[in-house]
């Protein structure tokens, strides 16, 4: 329960974490990084550091070797993709997770009974027309003309226009 509070709280905020250690990064990561590192802020930068390989000997310098994670644990390249052990290999479809997830799975299918397709009618959506540009142009031009009647500018309007008062 206090690792998933911990993981939630560094979520929600990061400025409280000390360091972000990266590890396993490919060499996109590594050459992206030394691109981005100089734009950053100096406190972020110093909260981020990006490990060679798995960097198992950096962690082991602040954390104890049970709490390194299983592909830091290996000798090697500390990739668990290439590990010999078939059980610890967490990337395998042999692995024990994966078989009792693809059983489980298996077995709440058989559990089911197969459900046909429900039938449902169609039916139709009148949209509104939009309006008639003409229609809008008219209707502004009419409102801009009783605006100038309501400003007692009938008479200079009717001469303009040739109306009788």
């Amino acid at each position: 329960l206090l690792t998933i509070i911990s993981s939630i709280d560094d979520l929600n905020y990061p400025e409280k974490t000390h360091t972000y250690f990266i590890v396993n990064a490919p060499y996109i990561f590594s050459a992206c990084w030394k691109v981005v590192k100089p734009l950053l802020h100096e406190r972020t930068r110093r909260k981020v550091q990006v490990l060679s390989g798995c960097g198992r000997e950096e962690l082991l310098n602040i954390m104890d070797y049970a709490s390194l994670p299983h592909f830091c644990r290996k000798e090697g390249s500390g990739s668990s993709r290439h590990s010999e052990g078939g059980s610890e290999n967490c990337y395998s479809l042999d692995h024990p997770l994966h078989q009792q997830l693809y059983n489980y799975i298996n077995q709440q299918a058989r559990l089911r009974e197969a459900v046909a397709p429900i039938k449902q009618g169609s039916f139709h959506v009148d949209f509104p027309e939009p309006p008639d540009v003409d229609t809008r142009i008219a209707k502004t031009i009419e409102s801009g003309f009783d605006s100038l009647t309501l400003n007692g500018n009938k008479e200079r309007l009717n001469n303009w226009t040739g109306a009788q008062a």
